[in-house]
């Protein structure tokens, strides 16, 4: 028996974060459709919008900083009638620069058998976001400069 259609926008939903917890590129993209964009906001964190192509390199370049990254779904919205999922989701991961924590609200606009994502919008923390990216920064900086 195949799953209700809420139950299979659930389930894409936590599958589609699982691939990004196992830094899984073919595994994000296989749940994304072929014209799928990926967003991100608000808009002082300045992200572009973005294709598969573009969102799969990000993601690379993401992974290779991160030494682990865990996004944990603490609530879920479905809507089965527009296709929608909204998640809030706390993330935390590690890197060279240090520890990384921030909360997004993460709406997922899929196709109508609910199987792939056709819309990406992640909504993070920007204040927190911002603190990283200056991590980030200084980080590189510092390592830049004992060469």
């Amino acid at each position: 028996m195949s799953p209700s259609l809420r139950d299979q926008l659930l389930q894409t939903a936590h599958a589609y974060l699982d691939a990004h917890n196992n830094r899984d590129s073919d595994g994000i993209l296989g749940f994304c459709a072929p014209a799928c964009i990926h967003r991100a906001g608000p808009p002082t964190v300045k992200s572009p919008d973005r294709n598969n192509e573009e969102y799969a390199s990000f993601n690379v370049e993401v992974f290779k900083v991160l030494h682990t990254y865990l996004a944990t779904i603490t609530d879920a919205v479905v809507d089965d009638v527009s296709k929608k999922v909204v998640l809030s989701v706390e993330a935390k991961a590690t890197a060279d620069a240090g520890e990384y924590e921030n909360e997004y609200v993460i709406l997922l606009k899929m196709t109508e058998d609910g199987k792939q994502v056709v819309e990406q919008y992640d909504f993070v923390d920007s204040h927190r976001m911002i603190e990283w990216m200056g991590k980030l920064g200084e980080f590189a900086q510092e390592t830049w400069e004992k060469k």
